[in-house]
């Protein structure tokens, strides 16, 4: 009886984490930006990057997915991460930023940037979620920003996985894995451009 119990318990409680799957991200204002500024996004937002990804683990170091084109810049998709620095001399930080990019055509940059801003363009309020080992996830470009918590399932959870995709391909300098991603991120574009309100 104990065993059922604690089985019809945990049931409940899985369905009501997938009930509140977010299918869109939160805005977040000019204060909120503000204070995230202050504290962490000064090495992390870039002005230069039409839209970005930032990705904040609450027990690992950031990271971040940059998408750039125009302006007489080059196509291409940027990822920055923090990492320890073991090699570290006594003195030195232990704490080291690296990068790495890969050179695109401009429809693949363009589509992923129309991504994440029609993703921010359709961001709304919902519940927040919170727990001592979620992923904070912002998006947007330096002057409007949206935001979620550790997406479980649905749009959001579509869209950092893809985005984590890509960040991996750009890792391993492959365009032809970065490519392979298209159909989903079109797929995703898609289906945020369908919350936008009809009126």
């Amino acid at each position: 009886m104990k065993k059922r119990i604690i089985t019809l318990v945990t049931l409940l409680m899985a369905a009501a984490i997938g009930a509140q799957a977010q299918s869109r991200l939160e805005p977040m204002t000019q204060t909120q930006q503000k204070l995230w500024g202050e504290k962490y996004f000064g090495t992390w937002l870039s002005e230069r990057a039409i839209q970005q990804m930032l990705i904040f683990p609450s027990f690992s170091f950031p990271s971040a997915l940059y998408v750039y084109y125009g302006y007489g810049g080059s196509e291409r998709l940027q990822v920055k991460w923090c990492e320890v620095n073991k090699e570290a001399e006594p003195g030195e930080p232990r704490l080291r930023l690296d990068s790495m990019e890969v050179k695109t055509d401009k429809a693949t940059a363009v589509m992923f940037s129309d991504l994440i801003e029609h993703t921010v363009a359709t961001c709304m309020f919902n519940d927040e979620r919170r727990g001592l080992d979620g992923t904070r996830y912002f998006f947007g470009n330096h002057i409007r920003v949206a935001t979620i918590w550790s997406p479980g399932a649905g749009n959001c959870k579509r869209l950092t996985d893809v985005l984590e995709k890509a960040m991996t391909a750009v890792k391993n300098q492959n365009e032809e894995e970065l490519k392979a991603l298209l159909p989903e991120v079109e797929s995703l574009t898609e289906a945020f451009k369908k919350l936008y309100p009809k009126d």
